[in-house]
């Protein structure tokens, strides 16, 4: 079993908890929020607070909020990045996905130990000659030349992989109510019925890649970035 760090961006989740993706994708089912426990992770995780920094809070497309990194098959690993999720600047539940087109999102993976990335895998977004949304993903191992096609398709990107994009339910379950009593009253307070994110939206992009390609064999960390072009 592949050991994996998942760390976010400008922001992540960590938990132990499963929660269904409900995008119409046919390439993941069923998102892993659980970046401890168990064999798949390493203890060496990083997470945010959520309490974001004002410039971040303004701009939801730069506001990424997870990364999930999970074993999908035989010799098959998905890497899933989340953001505009709950964000001040966007109010929920949304109606649409948010595509930015002065965004620039990354994949990072260290799979040597060094804490600096050796692949990256980029996407962005643009519109053609009838004003239709597409993804440009680019640095994905198995292909020289951009893997390039329509929002919300699932699609193959070089040798290796394939990929989706589009508007998913947000799959990070929180008990708002469960975690004040339990700051409260210093005793564990949970109830699996009570979603705060429940009906919120996230736009969300996924890779599933071949696992020996990504990893070389190795432990992997993996962590996304966003930025913007002025």
């Amino acid at each position: 079993m592949t050991t994996v760090a998942a760390l976010a961006g400008s922001t992540g989740r960590g938990g132990s908890m499963y929660k269904n993706l409900r995008a119409k994708t046919g390439l993941v089912i069923v998102a892993a929020a659980a970046i401890c426990g168990g064999n798949w992770w390493t203890l060496n995780v990083r997470a945010s607070d959520h309490d974001e920094s004002p410039l971040v809070k303004m701009d939801a497309a730069q506001d990424i909020t997870d990364v999930y990194v999970f074993n999908s098959g035989d010799n098959k690993t998905t890497i899933i990045v989340c953001w505009a999720g709950f964000n001040d600047s966007r109010p929920q539940p949304d109606d649409s996905a948010l595509y930015d087109g002065n965004a620039l999102y990354a994949i990072k993976v260290d799979n040597d130990g060094d804490n600096e990335a050796d692949l990256t895998f980029y996407w962005r977004y643009g519109t053609n000659a009838k004003d239709e949304i597409g993804i440009q993903w680019t640095g994905i191992p198995g292909t020289d030349v951009p893997a390039v096609g329509p929002v919300e398709s699932v699609f193959d990107a070089g040798q290796f992989a394939r990929v989706w994009t589009g508007h998913a339910d947000d799959p990070f379950f929180f008990d708002a109510q469960g975690y004040l009593e339990g700051l409260d009253t210093a005793t564990v307070s949970f109830d699996s019925k009570r979603d705060f994110l429940a009906g919120y939206n996230v736009t969300a992009a996924a890779i599933e890649i071949d696992t020996d390609v990504l990893t070389g064999g190795n432990p992997i960390q993996v962590w996304a970035t966003s930025a913007r072009k002025e």
